[in-house]
C-alpha cells in the first residue's frame, strides 16, 4: 500500500503562504534591528531616576520604552512564526532564542520602571497630568500599574527577576521542541486501508471517522507517543508549576491563581464561579453521552466515540476557497468594513494554510501594532478547520480594529476579551450555514455540530482549568507533580465531566495532560468558556438588533456598533468592564 506523509514547505504553493517579509525582507534586515534594540538598552537603563523630575520627564521616560518595545515585538513574532513554519530548522530556532533573550534584557532595562513610578506620590502624578496634556493619554496605563503596587518589590529584586526570564520559560520551549518538532507518530491504516503517517492534523480528523478501528488505531497510536515521554512529560510539567508559584509567593500574592489573573483585572470570583456553574450542569453532558451512546448503538461507549458526529453520513467539508466565501457571507452582518478588512486579509498574505513537514501544530492568529496581523492554520479539510478560519480571523480583525483604532500604549488587547471575538466569528458562521440550509440531515449534521463546540469549548475547558487548578494547588503544597497522579487526577475529571456512560481507557485516558500546550499558558483556558458565553450574547445582538442582547454591557448603542467598540477599544479598558 502507498504511504502518504506530510509533504516539505518547499511543496507548498507560495499562495498559501503568508507574507512575513512584509515585516523583514530577509534576516539581514531583522539582524539591523535586532541591533539597534541592543543598542537602545543602555539608555532605557539610564533614565532611572528620572521620572518623578518633571512631567516631561515621565512622557518621554514612556515614549522612550514604547518606542523599542515596538521594534522588539516585530523582531519578536517574525523570528517565532519563520520558526514555527519548520520547528526543524535550527538557525531559525536559534534566532527565536535570541529574540527571548533580548526580550529578557528589554525587561532587566526597564525592570526599575514600576517600582519608582509607585514611589510617586499620587498628588505629583496628578499634578503632572494637569501641567501635561499628551501624558493624560497614559492615565490608564499608569492606574493599571499602581494596581500593582503590593506586588511590585524594589528595583533590585524587580531586575532580578527580569533577569532570571530566560530560566522559567524552560518548560514551555522544552514541552514545544518535543511536541512540534521531535515526537513523530508511527503509521495507520485509513478507511480505505492505505498506511497513512500520523501527524496532529490527521489525529484530530480520524478521531472523527466513521470506521471505529480507525478511531481506535489513531487514539492508540497518537497517545502511545506520549505514553513513551510521560514522565519526562510530568517533570516538565512539575517545573512550569513551580515556575508560576515562585513568581506568585516573590510577588505576595495569595496564590498562583490571583497571580495569573491581575494582570487583566479579573476577579478570582469569575474563575471559581465559572467551575461551579459549568460543575452544576454536568447533567447536560450527560444526556449528551447517553443520546450518543444510543444513537451510534455502541455499548461500551469509548472515548475515542465522542468525537464522531451523531449523523455522519451527512457529514460535509469546505475547499479553502469555499470557505473562504462563506466566512465573508457569513460575516455580512458586523458591516462592510468587517467584511472587506477580512478580504484583504486573504489578499495580503495574513494566512499560512497548509501542513507541511515541522510546522507547528495547530491553529493561531499573531501580529502586533506594527504589523498586519498573521494566521498560522493547518488545513486537513474538514468542516472544523472553516471553523478554525473564522475563529482566527475574529482575532485578527480584533488585532486590526484594536491597532487603528488605539495609540499603541493601548492597541493591543487580553484575551479575556480576544477569545469573544474569535467565537462570536464561529457563531455568525453556524448562523449562516443553518440559515442557508433547507436539508435536514445537514441541519441535523450542524446542531450536533453545535453542541460539540459547546462541549469543548465551555464544558471541556473548564474541566481543563479546574485540572490547572487542581496542579497548581499541589505545587503551592510542595508537592510533585508525577504521571501518575497527573494521570490519575486527569482520569477522575475526564469521569466526571463525560459521566458513567463512557468507560474509559485506563492505560491512555489519563495522558491528555501531556499534549495540552494551554497547560504552560498559566490559567489561560478558563477564558474560552467565558468568552463563548458573552459571545453568544453578543451575536445575538448582533443578529437580531436586539439592544438589551449582552446585557451588562453600559451604553444604548445599536449592538453591532457595540460590540465592535469592545473590539476596538483594546487595552483602553479593563476587560471584565
Amino acid at each position: 500500500m502507498t504511504t502518504r506523509s506530510a509533504v516539505e514547505r518547499s511543496a507548498v504553493d507560495e499562495k498559501y503562504k503568508w507574507k512575513l517579509d512584509k515585516m523583514f525582507p530577509d534576516w539581514e534586515a531583522w539582524e539591523r534591528a535586532f541591533a539597534e534594540i541592543e543598542e537602545a538598552l543602555p539608555e532605557l537603563a539610564a533614565r532611572r531616576d528620572s521620572l518623578a523630575r518633571s512631567a516631561g520627564d515621565l512622557l518621554a521616560t514612556i515614549e522612550a520604552i514604547h518606542a523599542v518595545q515596538r521594534r522588539l515585538e516585530v523582531v519578536a513574532i517574525y523570528a517565532g512564526m519563520k520558526s514555527d513554519e519548520d520547528t526543524r530548522i535550527g538557525e531559525n530556532t536559534a534566532r527565536k532564542g535570541r529574540s527571548s533573550s533580548l526580550a529578557v534584557r528589554f525587561s532587566e532595562s526597564i525592570s526599575w520602571f514600576d517600582a519608582e513610578l509607585l514611589a510617586m506620590e499620587p498628588a505629583l502624578l496628578d499634578t503632572f497630568f494637569d501641567e501635561n496634556e499628551p501624558l493624560r493619554l497614559y492615565a490608564h496605563f499608569i492606574d493599571d500599574i499602581q494596581r500593582a503596587r503590593a506586588h511590585t518589590l524594589a528595583p533590585e529584586q524587580e531586575a532580578l527577576l527580569a533577569a532570571v526570564g530566560n530560566l522559567t520559560r524552560g518548560a514551555s520551549q522544552v514541552f514545544g521542541a518535543l511536541n512540534n518538532a521531535d515526537m513523530k507518530y508511527p503509521s495507520i491504516r485509513d478507511e480505505h486501508d492505505q498506511e497513512v503517517e500520523l501527524t496532529k492534523a490527521r489525529y484530530y480528523k480520524f478521531i472523527k471517522s466513521r470506521d471505529r478501528g480507525v478511531r481506535q488505531a489513531a487514539y492508540e497510536t497518537f497517545h502511545d507517543t506520549y505514553e513513551a515521554v510521560r514522565n519526562t512529560l510530568a517533570a516538565n510539567m512539575d517545573a512550569n508549576v513551580k515556575n508560576h508559584v515562585f513568581y506568585a509567593t516573590q510577588r505576595k500574592y495569595d496564590g498562583t491563581l490571583e497571580a495569573a489573573l491581575h494582570a487583566n483585572a479579573v476577579p478570582p470570583a469569575v474563575f471559581h464561579t465559572l467551575i461551579e456553574t459549568v460543575n452544576a450542569q454536568l447533567p447536560t453532558i450527560h444526556r449528551y453521552t447517553a443520546l450518543k451512546k444510543r444513537v451510534l448503538g455502541l455499548t461500551p461507549l469509548r472515548e475515542y466515540d465522542m468525537h464522531v458526529p451523531l449523523f455522519a453520513e451527512a457529514e460535509f467539508t469546505f475547499g479553502y476557497e469555499e470557505a473562504q466565501r462563506l466566512l465573508l457571507e457569513a460575516l455580512a452582518p458586523l458591516g462592510e468594513n468587517y467584511v472587506e478588512a477580512v478580504r484583504g486579509g486573504y489578499e495580503s498574505g495574513w494566512i499560512d494554510v497548509h501542513e507541511n513537514v515541522g510546522k507547528r501544530s495547530g491553529a493561531y492568529s499573531n501580529g502586533v501594532y506594527d504589523s498586519q496581523p498573521y494566521i498560522l492554520l493547518n488545513w486537513a479539510d474538514q468542516l472544523g478547520d472553516t471553523f478554525t478560519l473564522a475563529h482566527e480571523m475574529g482575532h485578527s480583525l480584533h488585532t486590526h480594529l484594536a491597532a487603528s483604532s488605539q495609540p499603541y500604549v493601548y492597541g493591543d488587547y487580553p484575551i479575556f476579551t480576544a477569545e469573544v471575538a474569535s467565537t462570536c466569528n464561529e457563531m455568525l458562521l453556524m448562523h449562516h450555514l443553518l440559515e442557508q440550509t433547507d436539508d435536514r440531515d445537514r441541519k441535523l449534521y450542524l446542531l450536533d455540530y453545535y453542541l460539540n463546540q459547546i462541549n469543548n469549548t465551555v464544558f471541556r475547558q473548564t474541566m481543563f482549568a479546574e485540572f490547572e487548578l487542581e496542579i497548581h494547588r499541589a505545587g503551592e503544597a510542595g508537592e510533585t507533580l508525577t504521571a501518575d497522579w497527573l494521570g490519575e487526577r486527569y482520569s477522575d475529571l475526564l469521569q466526571l465531566y463525560w459521566g458513567d456512560e463512557v468507560v474509559l481507557d485506563s492505560e491512555r485516558s489519563g495522558l491528555t495532560w501531556a499534549r495540552i500546550p494551554h497547560f504552560y499558558y498559566n490559567f489561560y483556558v478558563y477564558q474560552y468558556a467565558t468568552a463563548y458565553a458573552a459571545a453568544v450574547a453578543l451575536s445575538r445582538g448582533v443578529l437580531s438588533g436586539d439592544g438589551n442582547a449582552g446585557a451588562g454591557i453600559a451604553g444604548a448603542q445599536e449592538p453591532r456598533e457595540r460590540y465592535l467598540d469592545i473590539l476596538r477599544s483594546g487595552n483602553s479598558r479593563y476587560p471584565v468592564e
